[in-house]
């Protein structure tokens, strides 16, 4: 675009030139040869092409001195190239049509010549300067997406960090109300059931007796918060990943795609058959990379873990203690398990979305 702009200001500086000097009845043909010129050499924009068509500018241009008002717009081409020299015999159709031209008229063709050298200069200046603040602009976009990148690693970091650290002080809440509370009412309802025992007050067995009833209900709703409470902290997705960031045998393409929660006894059967997956791929597989897909379809849980070893031990298929375990682990919540070695080690998995309901069959 600069180049073009360029050009634009030269013929104009010629067409000023020719109309203040030149009084030629070719002067029209000579304006509609250089906008030709101008526009093919554009278009093309090659050496040999702009060289052709430069001799043949210079060819008419003996004819008819007119044209010789266009000649820094014939030479401009060239100041872009390392071939500047081919714009010498120029001088000598200047020279040509001395006669013709006075002494100003060749001067300011010379003049505006090297003018125009010169603002070649300036126009490669200006495109280095944009080519640089291009490269500088495109650092910073792709710094600024590396940036963005960083910090949604650290904000996931941070969140994971955060939710470990909730569900463990969840754990740590629940262990220290079954070790203290939960041994002090047990204590405390063996006491009162033999204190009832021996006591011979009827009036005051039936005391004994409603307090032991009130202790045992305490007792059995703490045990069912602990047991919520140590239900909720068990984050499938966080314990799978924490899995699969410790697995360095090969590269794990890992997706949950899971939006409800299910059953304890679900998570705890799915941990122990990525765990032992993983294990198995490590012992037996020559695999290279390994899929883990964990996702929610309309009325069950799809689990897939599949990897691209081609050489894997039968045994650890068909007579494995861990192998049995799974299949156990699956028909207890009803669903369905599939383990096949062609094509790699691949485990297939449906669990009913009642499971997380019921956590049973």
């Amino acid at each position: 675009m600069e180049r073009i702009l360029d050009n634009i200001i030269i013929f104009i500086c010629c067409l000023v030139f020719l109309l203040s000097f030149g009084n030629d009845k070719m002067m029209i043909v000579s304006i509609c040869m250089s906008i030709i010129y101008t526009c093919l050499t554009i278009y093309f924009d090659k050496f040999i092409v702009s060289l052709f068509l430069f001799m043949a500018a210079l060819l008419f241009s003996l004819p008819s001195h007119t044209l010789s008002y266009f000649i820094p717009l014939f030479c401009y081409p060239f100041f872009h190239t390392s071939y500047t020299y081919v714009c010498i015999p120029a001088v000598f159709v200047l020279y040509f049509h001395h006669n013709e031209l006075n002494v100003l008229a060749a001067s300011s063709i010379l003049l505006l010549t090297v003018l125009c050298f010169i603002l070649k200069l300036r126009t490669d200046k200006y495109l280095e300067e944009s080519r640089h603040f291009e490269k500088i602009r495109q650092d910073l976009k792709d710094y600024n997406t590396n940036l963005n990148i960083k910090n949604r690693e650290l904000i996931a970091k941070q969140d994971y960090e955060v939710t470990n650290a909730t569900l463990n002080e969840r754990n740590r809440i629940a262990r220290e109300i079954h070790d203290s509370i939960g041994h002090t009412l047990s204590g405390s309802i063996l006491q009162i059931a033999a204190l009832t025992a021996v006591v011979r007050d009827e009036a005051v067995a039936s005391h004994l007796k409603e307090v032991n009833e009130r202790l045992t209900d305490g007792m059995n709703s703490i045990r069912a918060s602990i047991h919520n409470i140590h239900e909720e902290s068990v984050d499938l997705n966080l314990k799978i990943t924490e899995m699969v960031n410790s697995f360095d045998f090969c590269p794990i393409e890992y997706i949950y795609d899971v939006e409800r929660d299910l059953s304890s006894k679900a998570k705890y059967a799915l941990i122990y058959i990525v765990r032992e997956s993983l294990t198995n791929i490590m012992k037996y597989s020559n695999a290279s990379h390994v899929s883990l897909n964990i996702s929610e379809l309309p009325g069950f849980y799809k689990i897939i873990i599949h990897d691209n070893g081609t050489a894997f031990s039968s045994s650890a298929v068909t007579a494995g203690m861990g192998t049995v375990s799974m299949y156990d682990r699956i028909n207890s919540l009803g669903g369905t398990i599939n383990i096949t070695k062609d094509n790699g080690y691949r485990i297939y998995i449906t669990i009913p979305v009642e499971t997380k309901i019921t956590g049973q069959n």
